[in-house]
Order: C-alpha cells, then structure tokens, then sequence
C-alpha cells in the first residue's frame, strides 16, 4: 500500500526512501553538497522541502549527504552531558554529591582551559553554572573531545577510598586522558 519508508538516525527524521529515491530534507550544507538539486515538496511532510540525492552508487557521498542533514537539523542541539543526573541518581547520599560537584569543577576548568567550552561554565568562586551540556556548548575540537573525556573521568573518579580527593583534582590524569584522546582522533 505505501512505498515510502521514513529515514531516521537517533530517532530523529532525516529523509525518506520514496519510489527508490533517496530524499532528504533540504540543509544548507546539503544544498552545498548538491548545489543543482531541485527541492522536492512532499505531501505529508509538511513544510519540509526535500532534495532528491542522486548518489550514483557513491557511499561515501551518500554518506556526506546524510551526515550534513543530521548535523543540519539536530547535531548542536544533541545532548551530550547532564552533571545535575548525576545529583538525581544520589540525591540521599549528600556526600557522593558533594565528591561529583568538586570533581566536575577540575573537569569543567579543563575543558574550559584547553578550548573545548565556549564558554565558561564556572564563576569567580568556581561555582558551576552550566549543569547540562549540548553540542552547541562546544567547541569544534570540544564535540569531539568532551564526550569521551567525561566518561573516562568518572570512570577514573568513581572510586570510594582514602585518595577520593586527590584523583577529583588531579589534572595530571585529566591531561594524560586528553592527550592519548586528540592523539587517537588526530586533533
């Protein structure tokens, strides 16, 4: 009965497979990619136009094609850290909470210092201001640090012994973790 089958990446609209086209939604990156393309109107996408991508059997352009539409609509937008979570998850345990906002104060100082924030997310006093992070928190070089960098602090902080306090500002750590990272994703 239908012949349309809906593109998604991260749950997230991007095109759709329509009588064997590929049809994604119009971008201004992808209208660079396609700068011939002629938009499409569809009827029930609404006020969404649509660029058929001709392809010719190119992945890799296919590729580019899909990544500049998602980037486009949803990629500054995506989530990417949510420190006040990790306040939830223990909320009756005052002391746990007390340990994850100082180690994310050494965290976000870093990240701050070495150009992956674009904004300061701490004040004078080093409070943190900013709990929740997006892509668009981010610098270029932060979206592809800051994720991983987070996850391998945690992992390296969550451990309940006499030298708690030391790891939660050893910036030695931190920066050992950075390097091996921007060294592995050729930053």
């Amino acid at each position: 009965m239908f012949n349309d089958y809906v593109l998604y990446i991260n749950g997230k609209r991007i095109g759709v497979l329509f009588d064997n086209k590929v049809l994604l939604v119009s971008t201004e990156n992808l209208k660079k990619l396609f700068p011939n393309a002629i938009e499409e109107k569809s009827f029930d996408w609404g006020y969404y136009k649509l660029i058929p991508i001709d392809y010719n059997d190119n992945i890799e352009l296919l590729e580019k094609a899909i990544s500049a539409t998602y980037d486009d609509l949803y990629f500054q937008q995506d989530f990417v850290c949510d420190i006040s979570s990790l306040f939830k998850s223990y909320s009756k345990y005052s002391d746990t909470i007390k340990k994850i906002y100082y180690l994310h104060i050494t965290f976000l100082r870093f990240c701050y210092d070495k150009g992956l924030l674009k904004i300061n997310p701490l004040d004078k006093q080093d409070r943190i201001l900013h709990m929740n992070f997006i892509n668009n928190d981010l610098t270029e070089k932060g979206t592809k640090i800051f994720k991983e960098l987070h996850h391998k602090w945690l992992v390296y902080t969550d451990k309940n012994d006499d030298k708690s306090d030391e790891r939660s500002v050893n910036i030695k750590m931190l920066e050992k973790y950075y390097l091996a990272i921007t060294e592995k994703i050729k930053v």
